[in-house]
């Protein structure tokens, strides 16, 4: 699965060629404490969701915060381990990315976000 931004006719661009998707209990608390730094263009997805800590993680992430409809809310840039983020209203997932890749892109807040494969 990889994560594009969409935006009535324009271009598709790609946000993440790979998705790691947290589909139990055990994956949403851990995280990515437990895995190893992401890999560019690579990010972890977590359903669900309206905040996130980085506590016990060796390194910085980016952060997007989506709605229902995958719409985005909020972006942390180069957040930094062993912080929490402020609870996002409305917010239903998050997508973990690498530190540095939002900003190899145009994704801002009100874009949208697809996930396909």
């Amino acid at each position: 699965m990889r994560a594009v931004k969409t935006s009535p006719g324009r271009k598709i661009e790609v946000i993440t060629a790979k998705i790691i998707k947290a589909d139990s209990f055990l994956s949403k608390l851990f995280g990515l404490i437990i895995r190893k730094k992401l890999k560019c263009r690579e990010g972890f997805l977590i359903e669900n969701c309206s905040s996130i800590h980085t506590f016990w993680m060796r390194y910085s992430i980016d952060i997007v915060f989506l709605d229902k409809k995958n719409s985005v809310l909020e972006i942390y840039n180069n957040f930094r381990p062993f912080r929490v983020t402020p609870f996002i209203k409305g917010s239903y997932s998050v997508l973990e990315l690498r530190s540095g890749e939002v900003k190899k892109t145009s994704l801002k807040v009100g874009d949208s976000v697809n996930f396909e494969g």
